[in-house]
């Protein structure tokens, strides 16, 4: 991601335009992780933010567990769980410009969630305690996942129950 369309998304974070309904990969993981922050580890909240942002979504009956996936495109999705636990994957942004966006989504300043503190788990990933009781931790994408990526990236977000 260029400086320019950075400045360009930081831009548009403090004016508080909502990216809803957008193909961008970057405007679609901020969108993911406000509606994982703003659930709070609950189905149902985030099933609200998710209708919000127009997003689509399935609650599987058996496992309880909610499959959503970014209105446009086919690159941003997550999963969410009412036992605490809720991810948003990008295949298109790397492990950088996920950070990037999640720090813009905390600067826009609605949601009222701030990061109480910042380090690394024992693997080296980043992780960012959050003021609504969550951890959020962020990884490359897939099945396998790195501390580091320049092709996807997952910011998992833990709530203690």
């Amino acid at each position: 991601m260029t400086r320019t369309m950075i400045a360009l998304l930081a831009l548009a974070a403090a004016s508080a335009v909502h990216a809803q309904g957008s193909d961008d990969p970057g405007y679609q993981m901020i969108d993911g992780i406000g509606a994982c922050m703003l659930g709070g580890g609950a189905v149902e909240g985030t099933t609200a933010a998710l209708d919000d942002l127009g997003w689509t979504h399935e609650l599987d009956g058996e496992t309880g567990l909610l499959g959503f996936r970014a209105g446009k495109g086919g690159q941003t999705f997550g999963f969410a769980s009412s036992e605490g636990f809720c991810l948003v994957e990008s295949t298109a942004i790397g492990t950088g410009d996920a950070e990037t966006m999640f720090n813009l989504f905390l600067m826009g300043g609605n949601s009222g969630i701030e990061v109480t503190e910042s380090g690394t788990n024992a693997e080296g990933c980043a992780t960012h305690t959050l003021s609504n009781g969550g951890v959020a931790t962020i990884t490359s994408g897939g099945n396998s996942p790195t501390c580091t990526s320049e092709t996807s990236a997952t910011i998992t977000f833990v709530f203690q129950k």
